[in-house]
């Protein structure tokens, strides 16, 4: 099996359990009553879910490659992923926070996948849905090349 095929499979898995979750939490919803879920731009949704997606899958195999230990992995998902996923705008809109702090709101990746996938949804975005857009899919080809060059040459990885 060739390091692209590799890849391929691990984070082929990941992302669909990511869309199998969310499809499932979505089935949920709608027999939830007086909730209505509507997709104002299914596209944007389904391009920023992928995104992010496949940014947490790639995140996943690098800390698979570097862990040591089980808490060194947690240690990626509490002192991460966590903190960038709640300081990304999640529960407030970033407009609201002083323009330093916004700053460094817009140079987190999570921002713009919770941003666009909220313009999926609501049609609102607190960033050009462009700039998020392209910036996630360079964010992830940069991730496939760090994994795809950390697996070619076998680094952490026992014989």
């Amino acid at each position: 099996m060739s390091t692209g095929e590799l890849i391929a499979g691990l984070v082929g898995a990941a992302v669909t359990r990511a869309f199998l979750v969310g499809f499932a939490v979505w089935l949920a919803m709608l027999l939830w009553p007086g909730v209505h879920v509507r997709l104002e731009h299914p596209l944007w949704a389904l391009w920023f879910g992928l995104m992010g997606a496949l940014m947490l899958s790639f995140m996943g195999l690098l800390t698979s490659l570097w862990a040591d230990k089980f808490d060194h992995a947690a240690a990626v998902t509490n002192f991460v992923v966590t903190p960038l996923s709640l300081l990304s705008g999640t529960f407030y809109s970033v407009e609201q926070l002083a323009p330093t702090f916004r700053a460094i709101s817009h140079a987190n990746p999570f921002f713009y996948v919770i941003s666009g996938f909220r313009f999926g949804f609501l049609g609102i975005s607190d960033s050009p849905i462009a700039v998020g857009a392209i910036g996630l899919l360079c964010v992830n080809v940069a991730l496939w090349a760090i994994c795809f060059t950390l697996l070619k040459k076998g680094w952490k990885i026992k014989q």
